[in-house]
């Protein structure tokens, strides 16, 4: 008989919420000159914004030193300045701006099955989090988007990032459960491997724009689900 499910694992960037949309809109809302607001390509500063996130926790996934260890949010402040440099718009947005404009990630839409598919979800099994995003972060973005989570674990809390083992270990540890237990649900085939080869369950959610140019197919995970609400159907069928 294959091991009972008792807990899902999130990982929320493009898998629970739509960070490119809801980046873009933020950006935005955020230019008070209509003429420059329409002039930048919002989708490309949010690609090239989420790289530089990505370059910075995939090296951190190896590091050893946790002193070093900064925030998502940190990292997202720092990567912004030159970002807004070469868009031209540090002539716009001075410190406090800049400061504002950071806060875009805390303000992230759920695609349109998250909240009701996570409520399903809820029902039936734990739900939590598994985000590089610190733990702030996501406070504020569950309140914002209504994510109905009995749990956020974040990357400051093991002070490493995913793929790193300690992080998904960490996270079976503290739900006092074994890997096999646990279903790691993502929309990003790395993670899901990651978390495989650790001894969890996988979950691919097929969201638009994440995994863009890879090839992901239903024999490679345990479970591939359109979203949220496929996936409970299927967990519960």
């Amino acid at each position: 008989m294959p091991a009972e499910i008792k807990a899902l694992l999130f990982d929320v960037f493009g898998t629970v919420v739509d960070w490119r949309s809801s980046v873009r809109e933020y950006m935005k809302t955020s230019m008070s000159d209509a003429a420059l607001r329409e002039s930048i390509d919002w989708d490309a500063f949010a690609e090239e914004w989420r790289v530089a996130y990505y370059k910075y926790t995939k090296s951190n996934a190896k590091a050893d030193d946790t002193t070093a260890f900064e925030t998502v949010d940190q990292q997202h402040r720092k990567s912004l300045g030159p970002l807004a440099e070469r868009y031209g718009l540090t002539e716009v947005w001075g410190e406090d701006d800049l400061d504002h404009v950071a806060d875009a990630w805390h303000f992230l839409d759920g695609w349109s099955d998250t909240v009701e598919g996570l409520t399903l979800l809820k029902s039936k099994f734990i739900i939590s989090t598994l985000s590089n995003g610190n733990v702030k972060l996501q406070v504020d973005m569950a309140k914002y988007a209504k994510l109905p989570w009995d749990l956020i674990l974040a990357g400051d809390i093991f002070k490493i990032y995913k793929p790193s083992p300690k992080v998904y270990l960490g996270a079976v540890e503290m739900l006092q459960l074994k890997p096999e237990n646990v279903l790691m649900v993502a929309a990003h085939i790395y993670d899901l491997q990651a978390a495989a080869s650790l001894g969890l369950k996988t979950a691919y959610i097929d969201r638009e724009g994440e995994d863009a140019g890879i090839t992901v197919t239903p024999d490679q995970v345990d479970y591939y689900a359109t979203d949220f609400i496929d996936l409970y159907r299927q967990l519960t069928q």
